[in-house]
């Protein structure tokens, strides 16, 4: 307690007189030096110091500036209920005893005259201040004491003599779940009747009885369930017990327990080593893997055992993790992580390298310092960790290679070999095209070059034969043990291992992507490497197919710009202002502005007037809408109109945004002048198809010719069967100016007449260089022929050298077919004539001339009858000769002119010999001339042209009559002539028309029989004065 009165007491005087203040200063001062006097003159002033400063006693008057001393007492109460207050006053009253009793004032002394105030004072104040300050040392220590016991781990609790609960710490309340004021005062056995009966009640009996401490542990039912170590005190209050739970420690050494069992039965290798080195523990795994027993084992450096087994990298690896963990204690006292070191290392075990996982911890344990070491077999683990990461690292290097824009096509597919050829560990990477059997190699990659790009195999040499015919991925490892040694590709080329899978491309079979070596792998393709070239495939394929949509994509793109340059049209691309991007060859030629003068300039061709036009359907198209064959009228650079087709479409970018239009123009300018000239020659052709004569025929064509198609020198020449010459029917008004009168041609005198008998158009440009020409020095310099069939030849020509375009051509033989069928229809009808005038002949012979024999027959039979005179029997015979004779006549010249087409060489000495047997000749003689030629002809008909002949002879030239059969002098057809009366030139024509004759007997068919007979096999026949004065028949062969 000497602490306690050694301290300077602090006494808080209060009240208003300051004299007496000093006085109470002074006296006590006197009384005890250790005093410290503090003043306040009002009640406010002194609660705020006591509430500011340590004070051990307040002092007061009763009456005060602002309250008494008990309103100060009371307020200081409120702060303070043990700071010791003297009330030191000289109005005492057993009223204000009273009042200061209740505020709580400590002592009240009055000041009197009989005694020593101030002494009496001093003495009360080191009372109360003693007592004050024991008191609370001793609730400090109790306070102490008590939280002692509250902060302890242990759960506390008391007992008296007769086992009621005096004492219990929240520990214990919280453990039993129990209000501690609600538990003290109640017997132990009936507040937790389940410690009844228990070992528990045995050992706190014992420890009672004997005066003795026990300690136990003890494991206690529900509703506890939990073990407890329990320590108990008796003295001669009663009992103590201290209970600490010790479930974890139970729990913790059962896992010790099973932690030994495991470390002995786990396949993990675990150690324990100090820090010399040397094996405190090994478990099974570790004995098992060192071929050692567990025995063995303990005090042996571990280093010095596992040193033939590792390689010299991997043991001073080992080391020095070691020592790394050992500092780890130093350093920090423990773990700084789940494991301080984590390394691999690989270990010899029996004859075979295996690879483990080993892990290092630090602890520290009673006696020294100790490393645990934990290894783990993960050999399959590391072996497919490291292709992982071989093919995390490929997959990198794929990554970087495709996204390599520099990179050409062959380029990255090497680079994507080289990268097979890494992570599958095989030296020789191909792409391989195949076609039939024939296998290509598209790339490789080879560390010697032995093979190239564009080398060729047989497809059953390689091992990709069995990819194509699988269509799938195939592999081995070893080509013995997977049957290869008798495969041409081990026999020539001694490769081991391979792996391919087939390329498509574009949806097609391509060929494969293989990886080969000469050596073989130490274990199979697993998935992943499957899978990995799988994905290589995928990427060759697509590289594959993006060099064939560039290569499509260029050719496209040239052929395009190829067909833009040399269309004939005008293609230009035209901005949203209507700037020109694109002008194309066929604009400079539509238009005549080059290039240069148009790129970037508003466009030309669009005139003030029609650019409001130009601007909707800019603006159409600019929507994405398309324009298609609108027909428009623009100018060229020179001023002429021309005729187009106009065709927009927009250009839209990839976002799909039309920035840009394209415009195409086709040049109908021709095309609307051709309509044109055909319209015309359509009504050219009408007025041909009512022309009556070759004349009228001639002067509408030769007009078309002229207003149509602006031929102004052309002519029309007919061809005259008799004359066997191409006799001009009309020309214009331009071709008679110039040549006065046209040529008539005849055969091999010009080309006209080459064109006719060719009957295939001819166009000259230039008719200097064509010897066939008819006159060389003619003005014309080009001309066009266009045969007329058999009919003729229309002709046109220019005074000027001009190239005759194929239009110009093609509209002149539309307008010779337009005349060819015009003179063919004229021709038609010309023959409908004759044939009509030919059926009223047939009537005529059949009215008249067949009935006048008919007549006689029948008039001399009935006088026959009436008089039995036999001589009229003979006038009857006649008549009917001559029926007969018009019946073959009329046959004969019903078979017209028909052309004969079955031919043969026939003699004509042979026929017409034959021929005069066939006539009544009288004294007639015939005569056939050795040079009488052979001819082509059908001998009946022959036979029938000679018997009229012959007949016509002996009838009109007298009964004895001399006949000549002989050839033209020129070979190209023969004669007949007789030395009668002759035929006059008058008549001449006449003579083979049907019906006339001078003879009285006569049919009139006899000659139109022969001109008939004569047409058909394509000859033509004419009369002339005999040698002799007769009749001369002349028959033009033209072989």
């Amino acid at each position: 307690m000497a602490g306690i009165s050694d301290t300077p007491i602090r006494v808080l005087y209060v009240n208003t007189d300051e004299d007496f203040t000093e006085l109470v200063q002074t006296k006590l001062r006197q009384a005890d030096a250790d005093i410290e006097f503090i003043h306040a003159t009002n009640a406010r002033t002194a609660v705020e110091t006591a509430s500011a400063e340590r004070i051990d006693c307040v002092v007061t008057a009763y009456s005060l500036a602002d309250e008494t001393g008990i309103d100060l007492t009371e307020s200081i109460r409120q702060q303070d209920k043990d700071l010791p207050i003297v009330l030191f006053t000289g109005q005492g009253s057993e009223e204000v005893a009273s009042e200061s009793t209740r505020a709580g004032v400590s002592d009240y002394i009055t000041i009197r005259t009989d005694r020593d105030n101030f002494e009496l004072l001093v003495h009360r104040i080191q009372t109360l201040v003693q007592a004050a300050r024991e008191r609370r040392a001793a609730e400090r220590i109790n306070n102490r004491f008590q939280r002692t016991l509250e902060r302890t781990a242990d759960a506390i609790y008391a007992v008296d003599t007769e086992w009621r609960v005096e004492y219990m710490n929240e520990q214990m309340a919280d453990r039993v779940g129990r209000d501690p004021e609600t538990v003290v005062g109640t017997v132990l056995w009936e507040e937790f009747p389940t410690i009844t009966g228990t070992k528990l009640e045995e050992q706190y009996r014992t420890a009672m009885e004997t005066g003795k401490p026990v300690s136990f542990e003890q494991y206690l039912e529900e509703p506890f369930d939990y073990w407890v170590k329990v320590r108990a005190f008796p003295d001669e209050d009663g009992l103590t017990v201290f209970s600490q739970e010790i479930t974890d420690e139970r729990e913790r050494q059962q896992e010790l327990e099973r932690n030994e069992a495991i470390l002995q039965k786990i396949h993990d290798v675990v150690f324990v080593i100090n820090e010399d080195g040397r094996i405190q523990f090994a478990n099974s795994a570790a004995a098992r893997v060192l071929e050692r027993s567990r025995e063995s084992l303990g005090g042996e450096r571990l280093s010095s055992i596992v040193s033939s087994r590792v390689s010299d990298s991997d043991a001073r690896e080992f080391k020095s993790a070691v020592t790394g963990t050992l500092q780890e204690i130093d350093g920090d006292g423990g773990v700084t992580g789940l494991y301080d070191f984590d390394l691999q290392l690989g270990l010899r075990v029996g004859t075979k390298r295996r690879v483990f996982d080993v892990r290092l911890t630090p602890f520290q344990s009673t006696m020294n310092r100790q490393v645990l070491v934990v290894a783990r077999d993960v050999t399959e683990q590391s072996q497919a960790r490291n292709q992982l990461e071989r093919e995390r690292d490929a997959l990198r290097e794929l990554q970087t290679v495709m996204a390599d824009s520099e990179l050409s096509t062959d380029g990255r597919l090497e680079e994507l070999l080289e990268v097979g050829c890494q992570t599958t560990g095989l030296e020789i990477g191909i792409i391989s095209k195949i076609e039939g059997d024939k296998y290509t190699v598209r790339s490789v990659h080879t560390p010697d070059g032995s093979i190239e790009a564009g080398d060729q195999f047989d497809l059953e040499s390689t091992y990709c034969e069995e990819v194509v015919a699988q269509d799938s991925i195939c592999a081995f490892s070893n080509a013995v043990s997977a049957g290869k040694s008798s495969h041409p590709a081990y026999q020539q080329f001694e490769l081991e291992s391979y792996i391919g899978v087939p390329l498509v491309v574009d949806g097609n079979r391509y060929g494969t992507l293989n990886f080969s070596s000469p050596t073989t792998r130490e274990s199979e393709f697993g998935t992943l490497e499957r899978t990995f070239v799988e994905l290589l495939a995928e990427l060759v394929s697509s590289e594959l197919s993006r060099d064939r949509s560039r290569a499509e994509l260029e050719q496209t793109n040239q052929r395009l710009e190829s067909l833009i340059e040399a269309a004939p049209l005008t293609i230009m691309e035209i901005d949203r202002d209507g700037e020109v991007l694109l002008w194309n060859r066929g604009a400079e030629q539509m238009f005549g502005w080059s290039r240069e003068e148009v790129i970037g300039e508003f466009n030309p061709i669009v005139p003030k007037e029609g650019q409001s036009e130009f601007k909707r359907h800019r603006q159409q198209a600019l929507r994405g809408e398309r324009i298609r064959g609108k027909e428009i009228q623009r100018q060229t650079k020179d001023g002429e109109q021309l005729d187009l087709l106009l065709s927009v479409a927009p250009i839209t970018e990839a976002d799909g945004e039309v920035t840009s239009i394209i415009a195409v123009l086709d040049d109908t300018t021709e095309q609307k002048r051709l309509e044109n000239q055909l319209r015309a020659l359509q009504e050219t052709a009408q007025q041909l198809s009512v022309a009556r004569s070759r004349e009228e025929i001639g002067d509408i064509a030769v007009e078309a010719a002229v207003d149509v198609l602006g031929f102004d020198i052309t002519g029309i020449w007919w061809y005259d069967e008799r004359e066997n010459a191409l006799v001009p029917i009309t020309e214009t008004t331009a071709a008679r100016e110039l040549f006065a009168e046209s040529p008539r041609f005849t055969p091999g005198d010009s080309l006209a007449w080459e064109v006719f008998e060719s009957g295939e158009i001819h166009v000259c440009d230039d008719v200097e260089t064509n010897s066939s020409v008819y006159n060389p020095n003619t003005q014309i310099k080009s001309e066009i022929y266009v045969p007329l069939g058999d009919h003729g030849l229309i002709s046109t020509g220019s005074t000027v050298g001009q190239r005759y375009s194929e239009t110009e051509v093609d509209l002149f033989r539309i307008l010779g077919a337009t005349v060819e069928a015009a003179l063919a229809r004229a021709d038609r009808e010309e023959e409908l004539r004759r044939q009509n005038e030919r059926l009223n002949e047939f009537a005529s012979v059949v009215a008249h001339d067949l009935r006048n024999p008919l007549t006689i027959a029948s008039g001399f039979l009935e006088v026959v009858k009436e008089t039995n005179d036999p001589t009229h029997y003979e006038k009857i015979e006649s008549a009917h000769s001559r029926i007969e004779r018009l019946i073959d006549d009329l046959l004969t010249l019903a078979r017209g002119e028909t052309l004969i087409e079955d031919t043969e060489q026939i003699n004509l000495t042979d026929i017409a010999t034959e021929a005069w047997g066939y006539v009544d000749t009288s004294q007639a003689t015939l005569t056939v001339c050795d040079q009488a030629p052979v001819v082509a002809g059908n001998a009946g008909r022959l036979t029938q042209l000679f018997e009229n002949l012959f007949r016509n002879a002996v009838e009109h030239g007298g009964t004895d009559v001399t006949i000549t059969v002989g050839g033209l002098d020129d070979g190209k057809g023969f004669y007949v002539e007789d030395d009668g009366q002759g035929i006059s030139p008058e008549r001449r024509e006449e003579v083979f028309e049907h019906g006339v004759t001078s003879n009285k007997g006569g049919t009139g068919f006899g000659l139109s029989i022969v001109a008939d007979i004569a047409r058909a096999h394509g000859w033509t026949v004419s009369v002339t004065e005999g040698t002799d004065g007769g009749a001369r028949f002349v028959f033009e062969t033209d072989s």
